[in-house]
């Protein structure tokens, strides 16, 4: 009997951990969108690809996050419509987001401040 309760308990707590881990995504359907956007359009990791979505979601403004979306899907039509209506430093930022906020994600998710960057030719 206890290892057929082991076993339940097991199978729980991983039925547990995916549908949590969907659930973050499933609650907010442009974070889904925008990580299916990045892991198809980059090497990233799913990990950096649900931090960056998120802190793309918190620093850019609403259009500026849609833009970044459509962008990362090649959906051409989509993002150019949302350029028209971004001012030039929303687009300034959404459009450069890409470089900064994966690798800040990646120092986050190693553990290492994100205000801080590596010193110039550090290995």
């Amino acid at each position: 009997m206890p290892r057929l309760t082991g076993a339940l308990v097991g199978t729980t707590l991983a039925l547990l951990a995916c549908s949590t881990s969907n659930a973050r995504t499933a609650a907010d359907p442009d974070l889904d969108r925008f990580i299916k956007a990045c892991l198809a359009s980059s090497n990233l990791p799913r990990a950096i690809c649900e931090c960056t979505a998120k802190k793309a979601k918190d620093e850019l403004s609403a259009n500026g996050f849609a833009f970044l979306t459509a962008s990362l899907g090649n959906e051409e039509a989509k993002a150019a419509e949302l350029r028209g209506k971004l001012g030039l430093q929303e687009a300034m930022t959404a459009g450069t987001f890409m470089t900064r906020g994966p690798a800040a994600c990646a120092r986050e998710l190693e553990g290492t401040p994100t205000d801080t960057a590596p010193p110039l030719g550090a290995p």
